[in-house]
């Protein structure tokens, strides 16, 4: 029997003994049935024995009939064997095993209940003749075979033996002399000890079986969510994609958008709820007819059977729509919401390898479109994913054949245009595809680990340019999350950048963004307050986006805070957001940080910010990001404004450097 059918037939209860599941029930009817050999030999035997006993009594009327009954129930028997083995048995649900059970049972008790009347017939209708003592050994011998061979199904044995035994002992009670009195004691014994040690096998296989299914629970199961884990789904995956005739199948990966906020706000625990949850929430809205997965973490996978394109996509927005509603995890309301990518078997892959890679790749554009989406396969993806498996082989180089330069662009205290600071921002000219865009390859360096490697080059290299410039001139370098991971690493880093260029502590600034802080929270703080002691600056980046909270202002010993590009673009006409920034200005004042205004692209956002008190600015407005010797020459002059109409961009800016 298959293992689908013992995990169907296992949900539901077995009324035939207590501690019996529906898996072992399933096996032990099936047992009932795997010897038919000794079936037809037992009905062999006693049809011998009958003729034997007509022949020593000359009681032909009795035994013949005897040999007929014992003939019948031989004859059913084994053709009700034969019709069972020839069913398909993976097929049988409950009922079926329930009624090829009780007919087993039948034919089986018929026979032991023939057995004793044959031997109770004997021993009161020839007493003391050798045909007594032949079928009296018969009754006690084939009590004992039944007794052992259906030691672990104590409904079974029971019958069997109170079958052959009631009416055996009732002759041997109404012989009533010593001998048979004897013997009928000891039958009784023998009967009532072959009771409790059926049930006390019968309570061991339980036990041992009720541990093995515990080990396989655990070995294909997740604790956690009672979902299949990665090693039978991948089982599943691949039998419905084998064979010669593959079955259609959508493999769809889920993944939580916001997860790890749970986990690092509320603690594991409400961590797990939101898994358990999240897998409910799966199974009501894919049905029972499909398989769910937890391989681990927030990711989940789904088999689609049968499902194509269309009814993937219909599929993957109903999960998108459940799984953004709230969770409510004890008095606390969780948003976590999800990104799903999927692929069709056997089109976008033969076998599970292919189809999770596919699915990953689908998975990832969800992602990186913003979140909350479905996103299907499609050979496009693989183009991208092998363009950005070139462009990792290539930046694995890119350093030591000096394809990498910084460029910079100034920060301007636009009262008298004199430079404050240079952000050192990153580029690649590849050899071949010219200059790539850092929106294209940072993503990369950061998932592959390289940005450790390409950060501890950029400081140094920062460094070292900014020991050129003028003395008031400061450089500031972006550090990256992965880099801060390292814990007091990146100290050890900057200290000698520092000590090799000979640059002082107080000309540099290091920034970060928020993601950083949201990370290792004690880690990024004695990392911060190392640097500040040191006298480096650090500059909280894009402020105004993604997690930000004034509370990082006050856990963090910033020295600079930088609004985000997006926020100062709408600061001419919106109130409110004016609002919002001049009180920013006016908390890091008396904080005694500086501000920074990015992204300043016309005269009159320059105009807004300098009202509310903003006296470092950066922007389009004063200059795009310079290579070094632009750089050089521009920074030991005041930079003044371009002058484009009021209102418009300055000629030739970008929305961003």
């Amino acid at each position: 029997m298959s293992n689908a059918t013992f995990d169907a037939i296992a949900v539901k209860a077995d009324a035939r003994g207590p501690g019996i599941d529906g898996k072992l029930y399933a096996e032990l009817v099936r047992a009932l049935y795997s010897t038919p050999k000794s079936v037809l030999a037992a009905s062999l035997v006693a049809m011998c024995i009958m003729v034997v006993a007509g022949i020593l009594s000359r009681d032909w009327v009795a035994y013949s009939t005897f040999l007929l009954l014992f003939g019948a129930i031989g004859l059913a028997r084994t053709t009700i064997i034969a019709r069972f083995r020839s069913a398909n048995v993976e097929l049988m649900d409950m009922a079926a095993l329930s009624y090829w059970e009780r007919v087993f049972l039948a034919g089986a008790w018929a026979f032991a209940g023939l057995t004793g009347i044959v031997g109770a017939y004997s021993m009161l209708a020839h007493p003391g003749h050798e045909v007594e003592i032949l079928t009296s050994c018969a009754a006690i011998g084939y009590m004992a075979g039944i007794s052992s061979r259906n030691a672990s199904r104590p409904t079974i044995t029971v019958g069997q033996i109170s079958a052959i035994c009631i009416p055996f002992l009732a002759g041997l009670v109404l012989r009533a002399d010593l001998m048979h009195l004897t013997l009928a004691a000891f039958i009784l014994s023998l009967y009532i000890s072959t009771i409790y040690m059926s049930r006390s096998i019968h309570e061991n296989i339980v036990l041992r079986h009720r541990a093995h299914a515990e080990l396989e629970r655990a070995a294909l199961y997740d604790a956690l969510t009672g979902l299949k884990n990665r090693t039978a789904f991948i089982r599943h995956i691949n039998d419905q994609l084998s064979g010669a005739n593959p079955r259609t199948v959508a493999l769809v990966a889920v993944d939580l958008d916001r997860f790890k906020d749970v986990n690092d706000r509320l603690g594991h625990p409400a961590g797990d709820a939101v898994l358990k949850e999240t897998a409910r929430r799966i199974s009501e809205a894919v049905g029972l007819s499909h398989e769910i997965s937890r391989i681990g973490g927030d990711e989940f996978l789904i088999a689609l059977k049968g499902a194509g394109a269309e009814q993937a996509l219909e599929t993957t927005k109903r999960l998108i729509a459940v799984l953004s509603d709230t969770y409510h995890v004890g008095p606390t309301e969780i948003t976590c919401g999800a990104s799903i990518g999927f692929a069709i078997g056997p089109q976008h892959g033969t076998n599970f390898d292919e189809l999770m890679r596919n699915a990953d790749l689908a998975l990832y554009s969800a992602k990186s479109s913003g979140r909350g989406q479905a996103v299907a396969y499609s050979e496009i993806l693989s183009e991208i994913y092998h363009d950005r498996v070139e462009l990792e082989y290539d930046m694995r180089s890119a350093i030591t054949h000096s394809e990498l330069e910084l460029v910079y662009q100034p920060i301007i205290d636009p009262r008298s245009g004199r430079t404050i600071c240079c952000e050192a921002l990153l580029r690649w000219n590849h050899p071949t595809r010219g200059r790539i865009s850092p929106a294209d390859f940072i993503p990369i360096a950061e998932a592959t680990g390289l940005i450790v490697p390409i950060g501890a080059w950029a400081m140094r290299a920062a460094c070292a340019e900014a020991a050129t410039w003028p003395a008031d001139v400061k450089v500031a370098v972006n550090l990256s999350p992965l880099q801060f991971k390292k814990g007091r690493e990146i100290v050890d880093v900057v200290k000698q950048a520092l000590a090799e260029t000979g640059l002082a502590p107080q000309r540099l600034e290091v920034e970060i963004t928020e993601s950083v802080l949201i990370e290792d929270t004690d880690i990024v703080l004695s990392v911060i307050e190392e640097f500040r002691a040191e006298g480096i600056g650090v500059s909280l980046d894009d402020f105004g986006t993604g997690f930000s909270s004034l509370g990082y202002l006050s856990d963090f010993p910033f020295s600079k805070v930088k609004i985000d590009r997006k926020f100062c673009h709408r600061v001419v006409g919106s109130t409110r957001t004016r609002s919002i920034i001049k009180g920013i200005s006016q908390l890091t004042r008396d904080l005694g940080m500086e501000l920074v205004a990015e992204g300043i692209e016309t005269h009159d956002q320059l105009d807004v910010i300098r009202e509310l008190g903003i006296n470092a600015v950066q922007g389009y407005l004063f200059s795009k990001p310079l290579p070094v010797p632009v750089l050089r020459t521009t920074i030991r002059e005041p930079i003044v404004p371009a002058d484009p109409a009021p209102g418009q961009p300055a000629k030739g800016q970008k929305s961003a450097a």
